[in-house]
């Protein structure tokens, strides 16, 4: 039996440069596809070019160019994710470049996570995410349904903090661990807030932008700052910045960043 081609595209997200933001794969499935989860599986942990997650998109039976629809799922190399920000950005980005006769915004329907939509703001070639909130109480260590939100002080510079990956591991073994600052806007950097994400217990040391997470870093300054709009940073080694607007009354956020084609290529199944 011949094997399954399956194409796929790596995308940096939350970014406008290249071998910036946070890479994902993103593959396109027929409806009638015939792979079952442990297949999918199998594929988010071989594709292994270091990336933390792979969006799989199938289009739904209500799909049209003027109203695209498509059942949307993430996996990391060890499970499949209830919600991942990056993963969908980059999901549009290719459906944007492979499939410009689609008209955005672009539906996606998750398990978990309901219905997200992306859209696309052509002169700024910004990508607008509409997610859930997911807001715990807000104090100096927050829980919420996706793990810990940490704020630290002013004084702490956010990027120089050493993690345990070990410990964060026992501690969160399912969800993140999101560590997250004040930060003074410069012109070299006019992001307001600063961040970093580990989900050591779901085989991420350190994601490098996390659009989830920001569905709960945002509340947490808002809530003390006032305003609906924040400018964001992660951190990382690769580092990325999303401009954020809090829905106040819809209990949405929006997330808007760049995306940029960094490879492609065939997998045989």
């Amino acid at each position: 039996m011949s094997p399954t081609q399956l194409a796929y595209t790596v995308y940096d997200a939350f970014t406008a440069r290249w071998f910036g933001g946070n890479p994902a794969a993103v593959i396109i499935l027929k409806p009638d596809h015939g792979l079952d989860d442990a297949v999918l599986q199998l594929i988010g942990r071989q594709l292994e070019f270091n990336l933390s997650e792979m969006a799989f998109l199938i289009p739904l039976d209500d799909h049209r160019e003027d109203a695209p629809h498509f059942s949307l799922r993430w996996f990391t190399p060890s499970l499949e994710a209830p919600l991942c920000g990056h993963a969908t950005l980059a999901a549009a980005c290719h459906l944007h470049a492979v499939h410009p006769e689609l008209q955005p915004p672009y539906r996606f329907e998750s398990r978990v996570s309901g219905e997200l939509k992306v859209g696309y703001h052509a002169a700024s070639d910004l990508y607008e995410l509409d997610f859930p909130l997911a807001q715990g109480e807000i104090k100096a260590v927050s829980q919420t349904r996706r793990g810990y939100l940490i704020e630290v002080a002013e004084t702490v510079d956010v990027s120089t903090v050493v993690h345990d990956s070990t410990a964060i591991a026992r501690e969160v073994p399912v969800g993140q661990c999101v560590l997250t600052g004040p930060h003074a806007p410069t012109a070299e950097d006019p992001t307001q807030v600063h961040s970093r994400m580990f989900a050591c217990g779901s085989g991420i040391d350190e994601d490098p932008v996390t659009g989830s997470a920001h569905t709960r870093i945002v509340p947490c300054w808002l809530t003390k700052w006032g305003g609906n709009l924040l400018k964001c940073r992660q951190v990382s080694a690769r580092g990325g910045e999303l401009d954020t607007e809090w829905l106040r009354d819809e209990g949405r956020m929006l997330l808007r960043g760049h995306g940029v084609k960094m490879a492609k290529g065939v997998l045989f199944v």
